[in-house]
């Protein structure tokens, strides 16, 4: 049989927390890999998010999951001083799912290098201030590239893989990245499971959060088409974007129709209709 995936010296110390904890305690290092990712997350959530009711573990083990937090900070802080973004989640998802009898679940993601490049291509110069998609986003690599090139974009993720999408939340808290992750079918649009919008106050706040949205309330996060500057702080555009809503919902007033009170395109944008 082939050898699985090995993964880089950096994450080992995690790797083998996840392995070590998983096989004294008789579990699926898959479940264990996925809990861990649940953990970090409920840790990031917002104030009044309901606790994890499915979560199985002792006081004590909760110890072990409180190490790998820990060590996986310790990784994070070290390697994005050194490359500007990084991604622990998906070497260490590779290595844990391409071990014996894991064969049949192993994803394998975009190289680190591979990502720079294609971002570097594709995005140019003034690429600020935009919302930049992926729709098979896995652990969200090409997106994490995006934001180390230019900082200030709305990142979308969407993958149908529910854990690739937990990754994707892990690595956009940690990487400082303002945006959504959304586990759906990108092919048929449908098996919605949860959308994940990531540290919406960060450049009000300095603080990395998480607010975990249903169907529902993702629609109607979407309809109210927030522009992505608003998240950043631009003050200027944020301003003309407040006065154009004003005089337009004056307008509408003064008209007693039934003119509806959202922007126009144009006056979104600051341009004369």
């Amino acid at each position: 049989m082939a050898k699985g995936y090995e993964a880089p010296c950096e994450v080992r110390e995690l790797e083998k927390l996840i392995n070590d904890f998983t096989y004294a305690n008789g579990l699926e290092v898959t479940n264990v890999f996925q809990d861990f990712l649940r953990y970090i997350i409920h840790g990031f959530s917002i104030p009044g998010t309901p606790p994890l009711a499915d979560w199985r573990y002792t006081k004590e083990q909760n110890k072990v999951f409180a190490e790998m937090f820990s060590a996986w900070i310790g990784i994070m802080d070290t390697q994005i001083k050194r490359h500007g973004w990084y991604d622990a989640f998906g070497d260490l998802f590779m290595a844990l799912t391409s071990q014996r009898g894991q064969q049949q679940k192993g994803q394998f993601f975009t190289p680190a290098h591979v990502c720079d490049l294609c971002q570097g291509l594709a995005m140019g110069e003034d690429a600020s201030g935009k919302s930049i998609y992926d729709t098979a986003a896995g652990s969200g690599r090409m997106l994490l590239a995006a934001k180390a090139q230019h900082p200030r974009n709305y990142l979308v993720a969407w993958d149908i893989d529910y854990t690739c999408c937990l990754m994707c939340v892990c690595n956009f808290l940690i990487n400082s990245c303002v945006g959504e992750v959304v586990c759906i079918d990108t092919l048929r649009m449908d098996n919605f499971r949860g959308a994940w919008i990531v540290n919406e106050a960060y450049y009000r706040t300095g603080l990395p959060s998480v607010r975990f949205l249903n169907e529902q309330e993702y629609v109607l996060y979407k309809k109210a088409d927030i522009p992505p500057y608003v998240y950043f702080i631009d003050q200027e555009r944020y301003d003309d974007y407040i006065k154009m809503r004003e005089m337009w919902a004056a307008l509408s007033a003064l008209m007693h129709d039934d003119t509806p009170t959202d922007i126009p395109p144009e006056a979104q944008e600051g341009k004369s209709a």
